[in-house]
């Protein structure tokens, strides 16, 4: 994850917040103060309250309508909803209006990359560096978004009607062709299910093992990866087509999730839901659980699972499917699409969850503690 922690941009936030300048949260009109809203905004984005955070920043953009963190506020509440159009629009106001607020470009320049615009986030970086050219990280970041487009400028593309797959040579052409065939199949099965479909293309990239490494920077047990385009080492991918299905369908329900839940669906759901929809993915990770010593709890695994070991790391896959699989025999999977919808509206997982699933978000770990 590249994004600016939201944490230190609430420290930036107050700080501008209390700079004053050219019209920065001055404006007020009766019964309606500005900064106290600003401040609303703030503490709803450090609790994670999203879209009442999103509602406080865009009602202070039209009570300090020259204010650019405003903007921001607003600009990040709607990414972490997933709205990224509307984020998008958000951000580029802000830097309309203070085209130096380097943490715009940031965040504007993340969203476009993982939209896929890669020469779009470089020429945002490239446009943020002329004002902050001492800045280490957006530099660094940019070096490495570089380095990726030289490398795909020299891709092909094999396109189907809902994926357009990017490869490196002719030799790679047959595998391509493959992968789209594949990931339609999963298009319509999944989408079926979840009743879901993304309405835009998705990327897929084939990289080497070595070139996979070197520009997602996950874990070595990491088999394939989601960051708005599906990313996947293909080393070995023709001779276990049954691995590659797994693969693929596993990405996939990623770029769903993304779609229905935002960027506030906590890690064990969304790799529940993938590890599920794989072909025999309930089965495997029944069998996982059967040969572990220990189960972490669902609380300790709504974070990132990059940091663990392979070994926790295939416990923590096959808890979060064991948890969604329990999921969906309570209430079907349009509990579960309905949830996810909920947390894209802004609401709190746990009260979501009860709202859907007839139950508490406590009781149901404690009855997974129990499994």
């Amino acid at each position: 994850m590249h994004f600016l922690s939201i944490k230190r941009y609430v420290l930036l936030v107050l700080a501008l917040s209390s700079v004053g300048g050219a019209g920065v949260l001055h404006a007020q009109s009766p019964g309606n103060d500005a900064n106290a809203v600003m401040q609303q905004g703030v503490a709803a984005l450090d609790a994670k309250r999203f879209g009442d955070a999103l509602d406080a920043f865009t009602r202070v953009s039209k009570l300090a309508p020259k204010d650019p963190s405003a903007c921001v506020g607003a600009g990040i509440a709607a990414t972490r909803l997933g709205r990224n159009e509307e984020a998008e629009t958000w951000f580029e106001r802000a830097l309309e209006l203070e085209p130096r607020l380097t943490v715009a470009s940031q965040w504007l320049g993340e969203l476009q990359y993982r939209d896929g615009r890669l020469k779009d986030a470089v020429a945002t970086y490239e446009t943020a560096l002329t004002f902050s050219p001492q800045a280490e990280a957006l530099e660094r970041r940019l070096g490495e978004w570089r380095k990726e487009s030289q490398l795909q400028d020299r891709f092909y593309e094999s396109r189907g009607a809902h994926f357009a797959v990017l490869f490196e040579g002719p030799a790679d052409e047959a595998l391509a062709r493959r992968v789209v065939e594949r990931l339609e199949q999963a298009y319509w099965r999944i989408g079926g299910i979840l009743t879901a479909y993304p309405s835009k293309p998705i990327t897929v990239v084939l990289y080497t093992t070595e070139q996979f490494r070197d520009i997602t920077r996950m874990p070595a047990w990491t088999a394939a990866a989601y960051d708005g385009r599906i990313r996947v080492p293909i080393k070995g991918a023709l001779a276990d087509i049954d691995q590659l299905d797994r693969v693929l369908a596993h990405e996939f329900v990623h770029a769903v999730v993304a779609m229905l839940g935002g960027r506030n669906v906590p890690v064990w759901m969304n790799e529940g839901l993938a590890v599920t929809f794989e072909e025999g993915g309930s089965e495997q990770a029944d069998a996982v659980l059967a040969r572990a010593r220990t189960r972490p709890a669902l609380q300790d695994l709504h974070g990132s699972f990059s940091g663990l070991s392979e070994e926790h790391a295939r416990v923590a896959y096959a808890i979060s499917a064991v948890a969604v699989k329990r999921m969906v025999d309570l209430r079907g999977p349009y509990a579960a699409v309905g949830l996810l919808q909920d947390l894209a509206r802004g609401a709190d997982f746990a009260s979501a969850f009860q709202q859907r699933f007839g139950m508490r978000y406590e009781d149901f770990q404690a009855m997974m503690a129990r499994a």
